[in-house]
């Protein structure tokens, strides 16, 4: 028996009702049987990526004990290869039991308007804790321009922090180059957002490369792009200046090595300078300039 609005959250049994699924009763709330083939999914499912490891534990769950919790299912006779239901909630299950070879899967049959069907399924799929954070943020938008969902709205529908929701939403602002990266699992939400706050194009993107390489913690990807943020920009001028040697040698290392760099001297003596701010940031610099040295 699924606990009220825990398992499917507020927002999803409040459309779907509250009363335990399980529960074999008359009317529309009533389990029937029905045959694997005449099932579709719902081509407006948010969930984009279903992985095979957790499919496969699913499915292994499914075949010990039987599928513990019925899909919720729509009628639709006009859906492709003779289904006659399209799912409202529970794709996955309905994935992995066609991995065990079910024939039959437990239903629970309700009437939506096309509306409803979409936001059920959205917030079911939110419910789920292994929604990659760029399918969350896209439900998430799909939530406020469709059904006038608010930020406060679906933070108290859902049960999420207002914070947690404004900063997944702000996932979608990352390019498609950072996307990839992201849906990949290269970088994770955390870097994601790290990255958002740097302006800059080829600094970002020397960024995202670090991130990648160096195997950076959020921590010290958000130290990063306060340097990059801090870092003074030179003032374009009509015409451009020109740079000497030594300093556009600073630039480059500045845009290289992400830390601030000084060039002075003569074209027969100098030196170069480069700052840290703590420790991590020392030993970053030094694993770019000496790779493989142990200090």
């Amino acid at each position: 028996m699924v606990s009220k609005g825990k398992a499917l959250g507020k927002g999803l049994s409040a459309l779907i009702g509250e009363k335990p699924i399980f529960e074999e009763r008359s009317g529309n709330g009533q389990i029937i049987h029905v045959p694997a083939t005449k099932i579709a999914a719902n081509p407006h499912q948010p969930r984009k990526v279903f992985t095979e490891e957790a499919l496969a534990e699913l499915a292994e769950s499914i075949r010990r004990h039987g599928v513990m919790q019925p899909l919720i299912v729509v009628r639709a006779d006009d859906l492709a290869n003779d289904a006659m239901y399209m799912i409202a909630a529970g794709e996955r299950r309905f994935r992995a039991a066609q991995l065990v070879g079910l024939n039959e899967l437990p239903c629970i049959v309700r009437s939506f308007s096309p509306g409803e069907l979409a936001e059920i399924s959205l917030i079911e799929n939110i419910q789920r804790e292994d929604l990659q954070p760029l399918e969350e943020a896209g439900a998430y938008q799909a939530l406020i321009d469709g059904y006038a969902y608010t930020q406060e709205k679906l933070s108290d529908h859902l049960g999420k922090s207002r914070s947690h929701i404004a900063n997944t939403l702000r996932l979608l602002q990352l390019n498609a180059r950072e996307q990839a990266m992201l849906t990949a699992g290269q970088i994770s939400a955390g870097h994601g957002r790290a990255l958002l706050s740097v302006r800059d194009p080829q600094l970002r993107r020397e960024l995202a490369r670090q991130i990648v390489d160096q195997s950076l913690s959020v921590r010290q990807a958000e130290e990063l792009a306060k340097l990059t943020r801090t870092e003074p920009k030179p003032k374009i001028k009509d015409p451009a200046p020109a740079y000497s040697f030594g300093e556009q040698a600073a630039r480059k290392i500045t845009e290289r090595l992400l830390v601030k760099a000084s060039v002075s001297g003569g074209s027969n003596k100098g030196k170069v300078v480069l700052e840290y701010y703590n420790e991590d940031d020392l030993q970053r610099i030094l694993d770019i300039l000496l790779p493989g040295e142990q200090f």
